[in-house]
């Protein structure tokens, strides 16, 4: 089984001049699954171009990269068609199995220089979030190997990673001496290492990226009822897919810091209230 987690990041707070949390996470999914996914989402993007040409949430990020390929027309075409290609794509993943794990890591502080030079240690705690829910699940599941995929990181900065999943692989502890309560990761069949990937070449990937992203909205309008985009709606297609549906995707499905008290809150309560049946 392989998680595949890409990140992102966003303001709690209106007109903070930089994002006071983060987000990493993606799918989990099972080696007999890993293929039916990935042609699911090659099939639906054939509907609007070529297979293999790179999609993301944030869309317009990959004008550069198809300018640079020579397919900047193809990028054009595909903003004016977005809102039908992630629906398609949504649809048509959304009968195979697979299941979706997200930590979130709120920063105290609404100082720029605070939090930019606390982005090292909030990357390493949302991974080490994530990590253990993804630890747990493999620990439930038992297949017969796990790996974790993650996203080149920014500035190609990989060091909070591999540090923290070195201590969770040998130790079973987070580099805090936080207890993994799957035990060590090498106990559990794991690769003794992250693996890294680019995600404009991995189609898991970049349906990892557009989970995020659509997580990523349904959060903010759980904290601002007037921020509703279209992925608040195009989630719930998927909402199932979250370790822990119904009852407690917060907390197995969706992390968030403990201490994130208020955020937390909100984002059950709304979970619940968009996608959980007779809530």
């Amino acid at each position: 089984m392989k998680w595949y987690a890409d990140d992102s990041d966003m303001r709690t707070i209106k007109d903070l001049k930089v994002p006071n949390m983060i987000l990493l996470g993606g799918i989990a999914v099972s080696h007999e699954n890993e293929r039916p996914l990935r042609e699911a989402v090659e099939n639906a993007k054939s509907k609007f171009g070529n297979k293999r040409l790179p999609i993301k949430w944030n869309f317009k990020d990959l004008k550069i990269k198809y300018e640079e390929q020579g397919r900047a027309p193809d990028h054009t075409r595909m903003m004016t068609q977005m809102f039908d290609l992630r629906r398609e794509i949504f649809d048509a993943v959304s009968s195979i199995d697979f299941t979706i794990i997200v930590s979130a890591v709120l920063g105290y502080s609404s100082d720029r220089k605070v939090l930019v030079d606390l982005k090292s240690d909030l990357s390493r705690h949302v991974f080490s979030n994530g990590l253990m829910r993804f630890s747990q699940h493999i620990k439930e599941c038992n297949p017969d190997r796990a790996e974790v995929v993650l996203d080149w990181p920014d500035g190609s900065m990989s060091k909070p990673f591999d540090v923290e999943y070195a201590c969770a692989y040998s130790k079973g502890k987070s580099k805090d001496g936080i207890d993994y309560m799957s035990g060590s990761l090498e106990s559990l069949k794991f690769n003794d290492s992250i693996s890294y990937t680019r995600m404009p070449h991995s189609t898991l990937m970049q349906l990892s990226d557009m989970i995020i992203g659509v997580t990523r909205e349904f959060m903010q309008h759980a904290l601002d009822e007037e921020k509703s985009g279209h992925g608040v709606k195009l989630l719930g297609t998927v909402a199932n897919k979250f370790r822990g549906y119904p009852n407690n995707v917060i907390g197995r499905g969706i992390s968030v810091n403990t201490k994130a008290v208020k955020t937390r809150k909100a984002i059950e309560q709304k979970f619940k209230e968009l996608y959980v049946i007779g809530s």
